[in-house]
């Protein structure tokens, strides 16, 4: 019983993004892009990022950027029209989206691993900080 809830949340997940346009229109790519590069300016100075320690960031930086691209990539590839899709097709496409984002967060989780071990122990605490938040919007989820 279990399974077949979590599949039919999946698959309401899958069609209703579908339906109101969502992998293709909420996050045109201009836009994304330009949060991004915002993020990435905010992040450098609440960091405190030394000139010492920009080799590391730049290369950080260098992978939001580029998972930002991929991300593009990925919903121009396979968020387009939904309306000629069937159900197997839809599911489909948002599963290789679901599967570029997995790769972005493992290529940023390497990345920023790299650049917190060149981070000062106040420059560290900054850092955790700013990743426990959770994103506008996005409910927290509940501690087991």
């Amino acid at each position: 019983m279990r399974i077949k809830s979590s599949l039919f949340m999946v698959a309401a997940l899958a069609l209703g993004m579908s339906a109101s346009g969502a992998w293709a229109a909420a996050d045109a790519p201009a836009g994304r892009q330009a949060r991004v590069e915002a993020r990435i300016s905010d992040m450098y100075a609440t960091l405190h990022i030394t000139k010492a320690q920009d080799a590391e960031w730049n290369a950080f930086a260098q992978v939001m950027l580029d998972n930002a691209q991929a991300m593009d990539a990925a919903v121009k590839q396979y968020g387009g029209d939904r309306d000629k899709l069937s159900a197997p097709e839809i599911i489909g496409d948002y599963a290789e989206i679901a599967a570029q984002h997995a790769q972005n967060v493992a290529r940023l989780a390497a990345a920023v691993s790299m650049l917190y071990a060149d981070l000062s122990p106040e420059q560290k605490k900054l850092a955790d900080e700013m990743f426990r938040q959770r994103p506008s919007g996005k409910a927290a989820s509940a501690k087991p």
